[in-house]
């Protein structure tokens, strides 16, 4: 076993620090377990304690909450929609936005076991963006499902009803209705591209900030890494607050239309 600091180029695959039977536990997983150990501490240790005479921190908790919710609530035009979605919305936003720029803390993802990095930025793994990603979508669905009915939610994609319609109508409300069947089949891989879209947006921008930060600190001494690290964590938070507001978008559009 060793112990030690290293720079080298990050690759694209996450690198197993240890396995538990056929189970291989990667150094993405250990630092979302880190992570998640922090929300935790955080929400039962700290926000449990808030009282009505708030501190410094539990203002800027406050702040943060409220800053969120008026994000979600111009997103989705709606407050009572933005105050059921906020729930999810805010915990992509956070997490994304702490998993982004948790490589900012000296040395973090420099020490190494068995010369394997036992920390890694969750969210340069393509696993850990393909399985937010992927949840997003389904959960997506899924309340759309709620929203319009199982039958509903098929018709939108299968809308055999506006074909009837339209040609009990006249010949060219028929065609109309067979090209809007066509393009409701073409969103059906319209929700595969979200999963896609979602996926590589996040991971490409942040794998690649990384390995250039990494480029830059080797070719380069001081003040240029120094300067690449800010733009690179404003990237990182950024990317997080562009996830969370897609997936707002796709929850809108999967609502019924308010009268």
């Amino acid at each position: 076993m060793s112990l030690g600091f290293t720079r080298e180029l990050t690759s694209i695959q996450p690198e197993i620090v240890f396995s538990i039977g056929n189970f291989g536990i990667a150094n993405s997983t250990l630092m979302i377990v880190v992570i998640m150990i922090g929300f935790l501490w955080l929400g039962f240790g700290v926000i449990r304690k808030f009282d009505i005479i708030p501190t410094r921190f539990q203002i800027l908790m406050e702040m943060l909450y409220e800053g969120i919710l008026d994000l979600v609530t111009q997103i989705t035009n709606s407050e009572s929609h933005a105050k059921k979605i906020f729930p999810i919305i805010a915990t992509i936003l956070v997490y994304f936005a702490l998993a982004n720029v948790v490589a900012i803390i000296p040395g973090l993802t420099d020490i190494t076991y068995n010369g394997v990095a036992l920390l890694r930025t969750p969210t340069s793994d393509f696993n850990t963006a393909f399985g937010v990603s992927l949840a997003a979508v389904l959960v997506l669905n899924y309340i759309s499902i709620k929203e319009w009915g199982l039958l509903g939610y098929l018709g939108n994609f299968f809308n055999f009803k506006g074909i009837y319609l339209g040609f009990k109508k006249s010949l060219m409300d028929g065609f109309i209705g067979m090209v809007e069947f066509f393009v409701g089949v073409l969103n059906i891989i319209g929700e595969l591209a979200k999963v896609i879209s979602l996926t590589f947006r996040l991971f490409g921008n942040i794998y690649a900030g990384q390995v250039l930060a990494i480029i830059i600190m080797g070719a380069f001494a001081y003040v240029l890494p120094t300067v690449w690290s800010v733009m690179s964590n404003f990237t990182g938070l950024l990317q997080g607050f562009v996830f969370a507001a897609l997936v707002a978008v796709y929850y809108t559009l999967s609502l019924k239309p308010e009268d």
